[in-house]
């Protein structure tokens, strides 16, 4: 039996989005539903015999209304070519008040063929053309509803014929697994499930929503976490980001492969500006050129030492980031220059203006010359201003 295994769609994100003419629509929208895309496309082309979605279709509790069709149309088209799709509900997905219909409800009103949603604990036993699969979920719950947790899947574990292939399917919280940027958009629940309540020996198959970071908890069964598949932001930038392929054989050990999906990749340029460099905008333009910018979102960092005088021109650094599909920003960072003492600064107060920048030069260790043109200058100045002032 073949699975694939994703999470964590997130559609509506729409930070570094810039505006699509062609449909009206925001470019970090048609990533997600592009990503989408590719995650059907490969559940039909490996023949899965299920499709496991482990919670958060959605950024918030209430989508719009594009957003919700770009999701059903996909989920439409999975049910359309006869592959089971099992849907958890996942915190992004489940509303404030408990009366309310979650994100995913529609699709049980509706009773549409070979879609499930599961938003409490239970065991789902759905046909596939490989036959049975059971399917012991945990969906996002309230926070006192976890008080018993451990009993209630210890009695949906009972429930399991040994004859069948069994797997878990949730989008939750596990103790020990590695967060990644995500951390900062969760909303607030800090229940943990110990990860030994997930590792029971009638599982053949862990597959786990939340946390954005592809790992592998455990391997006895299998416990994964797929990750999201896009790339929510820079904290991510480095992350693989894809699906899990799941096979389920007869006999043996289940055994799976992470496929990358086509998510939009981030890029982070930083560079330290040279004190001695002539040309700081040259310097810039020559590391931006290394790097290959099309299509990617992306953000410069130039930092910028205290003694640089040198003008960068942002509008030729702009104009060299142009294949860039979004700019998140660019970063001019100048170093904080540590103040020069003045010896005898405890004096400062009694020396005239020209007396307090001559101790300034010296402690500068400007050259004679350049102290002597100083002076005369700041002379000029000074008596120029006094006249005026008279």
């Amino acid at each position: 039996m073949r699975l694939l295994h994703f999470a964590d769609i997130h559609i509506g994100m729409e930070n570094y989005a810039k505006f699509d003419p062609e449909t009206g629509l925001s470019s970090r929208l048609l990533d997600f539903l592009k990503t989408f895309d590719f995650i059907v496309d490969t559940a039909i082309k490996n023949q899965v015999d299920a499709v496991v979605f482990a919670g958060d279709a959605y950024k918030t509790r209430d989508p719009n209304p594009t957003q919700q069709r770009g999701f059903g149309e996909r989920i439409k088209r999975l049910a359309k070519n006869g592959i089971p799709t099992i849907l958890v509900v996942g915190n992004h997905d489940t509303p404030n008040a408990e009366g309310k219909a979650n994100t995913l409800d529609i699709y049980s009103a509706l009773e549409i063929d070979n879609v499930w949603v599961s938003r409490t604990p239970q065991l789902l036993e759905i046909p596939t053309k490989s036959g049975t699969l059971q399917i012991v979920t945990l969906p996002w719950l309230h926070k006192n509803d976890y008080k018993n947790v451990g009993d209630t899947l210890h009695n949906l574990y009972e429930k399991i014929k040994p004859t069948l292939p069994a797997i878990f399917l949730s989008h939750c919280e596990v103790a020990g697994a590695e967060y990644g940027s995500e951390k900062g958009m969760a909303i607030a629940n800090d229940v943990t499930i110990p990860l030994s309540l997930l590792q029971d020996r009638r599982l053949s198959y862990v597959a786990l929503g939340h946390i954005h970071k592809y790992q592998v908890l455990s391997n006895n069964p299998l416990v994964v976490y797929a990750g999201s598949p896009h790339r929510i932001d820079f904290g991510e930038e480095k992350e693989d980001k894809g699906v899990c392929l799941v096979t389920i054989p007869e006999s043996g050990k289940t055994t799976f492969e992470f496929i990358k999906t086509n998510a939009r990749k981030f890029l982070t340029i930083s560079i330290n500006i040279n004190t001695s460099t002539q040309d700081p905008t040259k310097d810039v333009l020559a590391e931006i050129a290394k790097h290959d910018l099309t299509e990617k979102v992306v953000k410069l960092i130039i930092n910028i030492p205290a003694d640089c005088n040198e003008e960068i021109q942002m509008d030729k650094i702009k104009k060299a980031m142009q294949n860039a599909q979004f700019i998140a920003g660019i970063s001019r960072n100048v170093e904080r220059k540590e103040r020069i003492k003045i010896e005898g600064a405890e004096e400062v107060e009694r020396l005239t203006p020209v007396e307090a920048l001559k101790a300034y030069f010296k402690a500068k260790q400007y050259t004679m010359e350049k102290q002597k043109k100083l002076e005369e200058y700041a002379s000029e100045l000074l008596e120029g201003g006094k006249s005026d002032y008279y």
